[in-house]
């Protein structure tokens, strides 16, 4: 899409200076860009680049002190250029209204008419899907499913029966959602199956990554709630409970029966063990292991998670080990201690 420096400044509240009637066709990484698209700088340390960088305009932090040809300076330039690459880079897809013909649809299901429905698609009984949403090919839905309004279901996800998911949704490729948890029962005459007859309750707004596993209840729902963000490659147990607005990174899991509060960030290949109550407005770096309850508003990190503060400070005594260490070692051998 073509569109002026000025009239893309207006969109983006950004004061410009320099040409305002220059054509804008894209936005790229700075070291990548070439004449006619523009690029941003948000982080000082990518300012070394700004001198051979071929791109035509700067997306600036107000705060930043850069000479170029044309700037757009802004509040917040990460958060503009994330606004341009709406404007410029997303391309407006739209698909086919309708139900394509190598699908397998129960009689008793109910697919709204502005919906697309790729190819190899099955949906059970009872089953639901909403308003302008979007299922692509090779997707099995079970029954008794409901499915909002403008939800997108990329290639080869597996949803089980009574799952029930938002409006507006995203959930990408190979992810599986309510399928049984892991729940056995040792018995003296061998392990027996815990029965998983719960389901899986995802909000409005939810996008889930690529080949992530959500188990259904054991008795109940395992939810996740509204505008909650998930990286590929993430497991949530049966039973666990995730509030509003969370960001979980890759590879994290989270046992069975915990409870996760609003406002959570959990960083890559961090996890949770069961029945534990993680608070609202925590952050859990990565690799961080939660073996206990969280408080609101509080850093965590380590294994087991601790005050990020405080491991810190044992990071910093680690340090000084091998220090130590060759100092007893010295003191011992001359007979001090």
């Amino acid at each position: 899409m073509a569109i002026t420096l000025g009239q893309l400044a207006e969109k983006l509240g950004a004061r410009i200076s320099g040409d305002p009637n220059f054509l804008i066709y894209k936005l790229s990484e700075i070291q990548n860009a070439i004449e006619g698209e523009i690029t941003f700088l948000s982080n000082a340390k990518y300012a070394k680049y700004v001198e051979g960088t071929r791109a035509s305009a700067l997306i600036v932090q107000e705060n930043m002190d850069v000479k170029f040809q044309n700037i757009l300076w802004v509040k917040n330039a990460y958060a503009a250029m994330v606004e341009a690459l709406y404007i410029l880079n997303q391309k407006q897809t739209s698909y086919p209204v309708g139900i394509h013909n190598l699908c397998d649809i129960h009689a008793k299901a109910s697919v709204h008419e502005t919906a697309h429905i790729g190819a190899f698609v099955s949906i059970g009984e009872n089953s639901f899907i909403g308003e302008k949403a979007v299922i692509f090919n090779n997707v099995s839905i079970g029954q008794n499913v409901s499915i909002g309004d403008n939800t997108i279901i990329h290639p080869n996800v597996t949803i089980y029966d009574d799952v029930v998911i938002g409006s507006a949704c995203i959930i990408h490729a190979g992810t599986s959602i309510g399928e049984d948890g892991f729940g056995f029962l040792p018995t003296e005459t061998g392990v027996r199956k815990i029965p998983q007859t719960g389901n899986v309750v995802i909000g409005d707004d939810v996008e889930i990554g690529a080949n992530c596993s959500i188990d259904r209840g054991t008795i109940g729902s395992t939810s996740i709630g509204h505008h909650t963000k998930l990286d590929n490659l993430i497991h949530i147990a049966h039973n666990v409970k995730v509030g509003n607005y969370c960001f979980i990174t890759a590879q994290v899991g989270i046992a069975g029966s915990s409870s996760v509060g609003n406002h959570v960030q959990m960083g890559g290949q961090s996890g949770i063990v069961g029945h534990v109550n993680v608070g609202n407005h925590v952050s859990i770096a990565t690799r961080g292991g939660v073996t206990k309850d969280i408080e609101d508003n509080t850093m965590v990190s380590g294994f087991p998670a601790r005050s990020h503060r405080e491991m810190l400070k044992i990071e910093a005594m680690i340090q000084k080990l091998p220090k130590i260490y060759t100092h007893l070692k010295k003191e011992s051998d001359s007979g001090k201690i």
